[in-house]
């Protein structure tokens, strides 16, 4: 019989045995041409390297046999006539009944093994290739009877012959039933890819004619290396040694490495996987040193590109914009793919206009110096960490060990990658437990990764040291064990499988950024009043949206302020207008800002601002927040060096509103100062010993007292007033819970990929971070009798980026449903023209008001009627 693989819109299919024979041509042509990849695949697995190959070319030959099932064929009816395929008798989706298929006829005794258990691991890698395992279960024959039919015939015969002429070595005794469970995971991503390319008919026309695998082997071969080659998925070869100075071209020609940059050049060559966590100042250039270790990586072929995540979109932004010129620099190809990989990235301009169509050639970089990224890399989110080199929040790569969709893919991304996080103190428990687990696989799978931070605990950065230290045990490694003694700061701590190295460091770099307590909130206002008249700038740093937006309407309407002159800065805006926002904060702030754009501006702002964003301010006031934060809230002031300050700001100072740390206070201690804030930061006792701190030492010094700043106030057999011992357990309790959330969310490397069976969510819905639950508006307009987005491109058809840049997220406890009375029809019928069909979101009507506003209905979670505003000038709020 006939049987289709794949069909075409113009009617036309594609038969299934050549699929199958494309898929195993492509997974053979990724492990021939990329030597470290097939290095890795090899340490992972019993077998020897050929016989590894030979394994999973075979299984991706089969990794389709459940489309033989009757119930397949007829999701295309009238093939399936045409072909003379029976009825079925049932329903089930192919990947489940190819598992079971396996399991039932026994295919695993053409290894010459008699036990299941022993192959299952990779068998449902390649066979449940759809992003998420099924289960094997214990059917028999008879029982897939009705599923398959006949065709159960031509599935065998099939198999048989991808085995006969794809497996030629025995296979060794001694196997065990865990023997192929650590390759499962880098085999899954494998047989995904495979499929991905093997499936595009850009490469793999419509051909119906049924086909032998030896008369179509070459010409699937040579179908393959031009799909492989023209999808730009085998690794971009280093560029040759270079200069400091030739890889970071930005900076001025007399600018010398500093401490810690030279540390990493000195490195000895990086023989095999490692760790390294780098400690230093905000502004001490841990990026470049970041970058050229993954450099020396590349270079000695242990990683083969770079990824670096960061906590937010917008510090993703900004580095994806410092790396768009340079990057190149890292590898021979001039045209190497940079990709941002967030979920806001449809909204990125310099991005989307660095995309090249399939098969283009960009001749002219010197020209406009930009980055470029293939479309085959930027036309689906799971494939972005795939690219050579990649910026995104580290929440992408998170994704790779929860139980989301297609995380094979991102896993094997990962670890051809050096991994760089930036900012690892700025996660909660949940997150952090996450990051712990990521580094265990990718440890595990032979990748490297490099940490950064300005704040690092002890008790985290041995987490993250041990979390390490067990991937390469998972992998096989003889680890020697290790004890962290260094206590200096700035610290560079490599962490090889022979031993640990800490290196202590001189910083380039010196902080003395003087404290002034302030208990009065008028006071903080007074102070900005004052930067405005004397044509300075400044920023105060609030701990809550609700708490910003207040200031600067008291500002403005309360001391004068001209509106023009107090930018707002916050998550709580549109795509569109956040966008703006922050491009316009990095004008009037950032490194190139000049006096003219800086003089009386004042930026009232959120967390935001705190992490990565090269951002200097005459004067910084801050909410108290904790004292990894206040560090890093101290490196936005007076981080540039300005010859023109004004006269009253040529020397930095840092204000900080905050109850006073008495000896004796009460319950409400933080929470009487800041009312909503206290949702935020939910340890008092945390809070106490930061201001209290804070308050004894006058100002933060650095790097001096890095480590007395942090570990006193995060380290073991700390103290607190008695009265917070309430609050402080119930949110030991929340972490503890966030601990154990994470844990079982997370994948066990050690159980191999078919034993984390369950609820796989879609990777827009797996949680990367614990908070309150939280609901996506997208903004619609009625005006002139007509509904539109709220940013929207002005075209007929409706894009993705229409959406996203009218989206914005808000409490789920604020708005539950949206309310458009009277517009329900005309909202569904441009729901039916979005690309999502506004499935995960709530699509919700303003109507104009006055002065900008924008107003519209919705329900809290408690069913009563609230008022949602918003204006670009704002954000959102509800009332």
């Amino acid at each position: 019989m006939q049987y289709w693989g794949k069909t075409f819109e113009d009617g036309q299919w594609h038969h299934l045995r050549r699929h199958c024979i494309e898929v195993a041509a492509v997974m053979k042509l990724l492990l021939q041409s990329d030597p470290a990849l097939r290095d890795r695949v090899s340490v992972l697995s019993p077998l020897e390297p050929d016989h590894t190959e030979e394994l999973l070319v075979y299984l991706a030959c089969i990794h389709d046999l459940g489309k033989f099932s009757l119930c397949f064929q007829h999701q295309k009816p009238e093939l399936a006539v045409l072909n003379g395929i029976p009825e079925p008798n049932g329903r089930e989706h192919h990947t489940l009944l190819g598992t079971r298929f396996w399991s039932a006829y026994r295919l695993y005794r053409n290894t010459g093994c008699e036990s299941a258990r022993i192959f299952n691991p990779i068998a449902v890698a390649a066979l449940a290739h759809h992003g998420s395992p099924v289960s094997v279960g214990m059917q028999k024959p008879a029982g897939l009877k009705r599923f398959f039919g006949p065709c159960a015939d031509d599935a065998l015969q099939f198999n048989d012959e991808a085995a006969s002429f794809f497996l030629k070595h025995d296979f060794p005794a001694g196997l065990r039933d865990e023997s192929f469970q650590s390759l499962s995971w880098a085999a899954a991503g494998l047989f995904i890819l495979s499929d991905w390319i093997g499936s595009n008919d850009i490469w793999f026309g419509p051909d119906s004619d049924p086909t032998s695998i030896s008369d179509y082997w070459n010409e699937a071969q040579k179908k393959a290396e031009r799909a492989v080659r023209q999808s730009r998925i085998l690794p971009a070869a280093s560029a040759d040694t270079k200069s400091f100075h030739q890889l970071f071209q930005y900076l001025s020609k007399d600018m010398s490495p500093s401490s810690l940059q030279q540390a990493v050049i000195d490195l000895p060559e990086q023989h095999g996987p490692e760790l390294l966590i780098l400690e230093d100042l905000t502004g001490g250039g841990k990026t470049e040193a970041a970058v050229l270790a993954a450099h020396r990586a590349m270079r000695c072929g242990v990683s083969q590109g770079l990824f670096i995540g960061l906590p937010t979109m917008a510090t993703a932004n900004a580095m994806y914009s410092r790396l768009a010129g340079t990057y190149r620099n890292l590898f021979k190809d001039a045209d190497s793919s940079l990709v941002l990989a967030h979920g806001g990235r449809a909204l990125h301009d310099e991005y989307l206009d660095s995309i090249m169509p399939m098969g283009e050639e960009r001749k002219s970089f010197e020209d406009d110096g930009g980055a470029v990224c293939h479309s085959w890399f930027a036309d689906n989110r799971k494939k972005a960490l795939l690219a050579p080199c990649g910026v995104g929040t580290i929440d992408q790569a998170l994704l790779g060990i929860l139980s989301s969709r297609h995380q094979a893919l991102r896993l094997l991304g990962v670890s051809r990658s050096f991994l760089i996080v930036d900012e690892v103190h700025a996660y909660d428990a949940y997150t952090g437990h996450l990051l712990a687990n990521l580094l265990t696989f990718h440890a595990a799978q032979g990748g490297s990764a490099i940490l950064l931070s300005a704040t690092l605990p002890s008790v985290l950065r041995d987490k993250f040291l041990n979390a390490w230290s067990k991937g390469r045990e998972l992998a096989g490694a003889d680890v020697a064990p290790f004890a962290p003694e260094q206590g200096g700061f700035p610290l560079l701590t490599r962490l090889q499988d022979e031993a640990l190295q800490e290196i202590a460091l001189e910083s380039g770099r010196q902080i003395n950024m003087p404290l002034e307590c302030v208990h009065d909130e008028d006071e903080m206002f007074h102070s900005l009043v004052s930067v405005h008249e004397a044509g300075a700038c400044g920023c105060w740093i609030r701990n809550t949206v609700a708490d910003a937006v207040a200031a600067r309407t008291r500002l403005i309407e309360e001391f004068g302020l001209p509106e023009k002159d107090v930018m707002l800065f916050h998550a709580r805006f549109t795509g569109l207008d956040r966008m703006k926002i922050e491009q316009r904060v990095l004008e009037v702030f950032g490194k190139e800002s000049v006096p003219e754009q800086r003089s009386g501006k004042i930026l009232i702002a959120t967390q935001v601002v705190e992490q990565s964003l090269d951002l200097d301010f005459d004067l910084l006031l801050s909410d108290l927040a904790p004292m990894d934060l206040m560090i890093q809230r101290a490196g936005r002031c007076h981080r540039h060096t300005r010859d023109c300050r004004p006269r009253d700001y040529k020397s930095p100072l840092m204000k900080i509103l905050m109850p006073d740390p008495v000896d004796e206070p009460d319950e409400e201690w933080y929470s009487r100062l800041f009312d909503i804030g206290q949702y935020v930061y939910k340890h008092p006792a945390m809070l106490w010993n930061t201001a209290r701190l804070l308050k004894d030492k006058g100002a933060i010094r650095l790097p001096e007292e890095a480590r007395e700043l942090v570990e006193s106030v995060y380290g073991p057999g700390v103290e607190a007033p008695a009265v917070f011992d309430e609050q402080e357990l119930k949110a030991f309790g929340e972490e503890v819970a966030g601990k154990s959330l994470a844990g079982f969310a997370s994948l066990d490397f050690s159980s191999g990929y078919n034993s984390n069976e369950g609820q796989w969510d879609n990777d827009t819905l797996t949680p990367t971070r614990l908070g309150e639950e939280s609901r996506q508006l997208r903004l619609l307009k009625f005006e002139n009798g007509k509904l539109s987005f709220w940013a929207s491109s002005g075209g007929e058809s409706v894009t993705v980026k229409d959406c996203m840049r009218s989206e914005v997220r808000v409490s789920a406890k604020k708005v539950k449903q949206a309310v458009n009375k009277g517009l329900e029809d005309d909202v569904e019928e441009l729901k039916s023209r979005m690309p999502d069909k506004g499935r995960w979101c709530e699509c919700l009507v303003l109507h104009e008001g006055e002065e900008g506003m924008w107003s519209g209905q919705a329900v809290d979670i408690n069913g009563d009627d609230v008022e949602v505003l918003y204006s670009s000038q704002t954000g959102l709020e509800v009332v």
